[in-house]
């Protein structure tokens, strides 16, 4: 394809993306990896949330919001009807992740551990005391960051063990990929662990990370305060996916698309098919 039609091509998408309000669009390039997204408001709210995490089963987004009375309120958006349901019975939900398999939601906070079953409406609270959890992430058993400490733990049996890896390290928000790396960041920059091993890889120094999330398929997608990364191999390669300001929290629908959290609403991106990137 000559070159110059192809420029122009994509000078085209970019305009038409540009006359339609709540669309994001990269730079122009010839890259066919990059998109044009149309933005989905799914939730306006103040305060909104750091943390979500989507029920695959139900296509549904549960969050936490600040009720401006020191304390977070757990709620569900789902996604096709918009419609939103408040939580009851959780004493503080900062952190939230969720069993992809069962479709089971866990809710942490500076009262431990929650776990609600939305198909039967069930909750609990898990057997771990003295436990004020910053972050929680889910894959096969629970993760969790402890606060203040910032330090990394398990919970399976009852029991809570350090993860080993990153046993007496400070520790903001970690993941794991579809291979068991282990990703984490926190106030120095963004780390990897290969999985069976226990040397500390820095990635990237800059820009500052502030979220992070493992989409479907177990790729590391992050964010900055003002751009999206997702990385793209191990130890390789950190690349920016799109620009979007004020970036808190980000997960992934059913279909894998991108949901992102900023300081007033939950947001979803649908790419536009590639079917218009071929001529």
């Amino acid at each position: 394809m000559d070159k110059n039609l192809l420029l122009f091509f994509f000078i085209f998408i970019a305009v038409e993306c540009s006359k339609n309000l709540g669309k994001v669009c990269d730079l122009v390039t010839d890259d066919l990896l990059k998109q044009c997204y149309i933005r989905e408001t799914l939730v306006s709210i103040s305060h909104s949330p750091n943390q979500l995490a989507v029920n695959k089963n139900t296509n549904t987004v549960y969050f936490s919001f600040d009720s401006g009375q020191g304390e977070y309120i757990p709620a569900a958006v789902q996604i096709e009807s918009k419609k939103v349901t408040v939580l009851k019975g959780v004493k503080d939900a900062f952190a939230v992740t969720n069993d992809p398999l069962i479709g089971e939601m866990y809710f942490g906070g500076s009262n431990g551990i929650y776990k609600y079953n939305p198909a039967q409406q069930t909750l609990k609270r898990l057997a771990v005391k003295n436990l004020d959890i910053w972050w929680l992430f889910f894959k096969k058993i629970i993760y969790f960051i402890r606060f203040p400490s910032l330090n990394a733990y398990s919970y399976h049996d009852r029991l809570v063990k350090p993860v080993t890896p990153l046993m007496n390290i400070t520790v903001n928000q970690f993941v794991f990929d579809n291979d068991d790396n282990i990703f984490f960041i926190n106030g120095t920059g963004l780390f990897g662990i290969k999985n069976g091993q226990s040397d500390i890889i820095l990635l990237r120094e800059s820009p500052r990370f502030l979220g992070m999330a493992a989409n479907n398929k177990g790729h590391v997608y992050l964010c900055s305060e003002n751009e999206i990364f997702v990385i793209s191999k191990m130890i390789q390669k950190v690349k920016k996916i799109v620009n979007i300001p004020g970036v808190l929290g980000m997960a992934f629908d059913k279909d894998n698309n991108l949901i992102y959290s900023d300081s007033h609403e939950i947001v979803r991106l649908l790419p536009i098919s590639n079917s218009y990137l071929k001529l």
